[in-house]
């Protein structure tokens, strides 16, 4: 993970375009608006004033609801890009009724009387570290497969609503890591563009970004200070260019001649 500074005039002058490089996940390009998305910090209680039991029933609430919304994202990415997409979802209700999962989140609750959620939140510690340890990539990638599933659960056991970044209008998302769910419940007309900085490009969330060709970028850091400002993603080369200017922008269409592209870049190099 690195950045350049790149050339933008070809007539000899200075003119500089600040550049962060990473993995392509998709080959395509836009323009908008950086911004930087952070994911709200649960923090569950480890005590309660429930019995085990009680907690426990909590808890297999709480894993039928992830489940039916799981079923409804399963149903619209079978529809919108297909089967091998869609299967996402029906490993995530897999995992969610895992037998060794489950008992992690029983054998938690009977030892320390704490919470159903601090329960999931401790279970996902324990299985998403063991997958982040695997030498292979794909595998390794199945860690936030875990944290996305304990999230939908504690969130249903808080009663925390997920957040919307693109509330205040269209843009690229910056984050450390997305999550498939995340993905797939953004709205796309909004979603520009993704720059996940720690994700990778063999995740389940970079399988939904391409199936639904959002341009996107992985492994990949940017500087905090570029939030907000206007930004080029190229998925052709792996790179982020801040505040990209005209030059910029007509080299790209004379590499990548389709003219449709280049009058959505230039309408929001224009109007951002």
């Amino acid at each position: 993970m690195k950045t350049e500074t790149i050339a933008t005039n070809r007539n000899g002058g200075d003119d500089t375009v600040q550049a962060a490089v990473g993995k392509s996940i998709s080959n395509q390009l836009v323009t908008g608006r950086l911004y930087f998305y952070h994911r709200l910090t649960l923090q569950p209680s480890a005590h309660s004033l429930l019995t085990w039991k009680e907690e426990l029933q909590r808890f297999h609430t709480a894993q039928r609801q992830a489940v039916l919304e799981l079923a409804a994202l399963y149903d619209r990415a079978f529809d919108q890009v297909g089967v091998s997409t869609a299967s996402i979802f029906a490993i995530h209700a897999m995992l969610l009724e895992d037998e060794d999962f489950v008992n992690a989140v029983v054998v938690c609750l009977q030892k320390t009387g704490s919470t159903a959620e601090y329960a999931v939140q401790c279970a996902c510690q324990n299985f998403a570290g063991s997958f982040s340890a695997m030498s292979d990539p794909y595998m390794r990638a199945r860690a936030v497969d875990i944290w996305d599933i304990s999230l939908r659960m504690m969130r249903s056991l808080m009663d925390c609503k997920p957040q919307n970044p693109l509330e205040s209008g269209p843009a690229i998302l910056v984050c450390n890591e997305f999550l498939p769910s995340e993905v797939m419940e953004m709205d796309h007309c909004r979603l520009l563009g993704l720059i996940s900085q720690r994700g990778s490009v063999t995740s389940h969330a970079a399988m939904l970004l391409r199936a639904y060709s959002i341009p996107a970028i992985a492994e990949i850091h940017v500087d905090d200070q570029w939030d907000g400002h206007l930004a080029l993603l190229d998925g052709f080369g792996g790179r982020l260019y801040c505040d990209p200017d005209a030059a910029l922008l007509s080299h790209m269409n004379r590499t990548f001649p389709d003219g449709s592209m280049l009058e959505q870049m230039e309408l929001q190099y224009k109007y951002g």
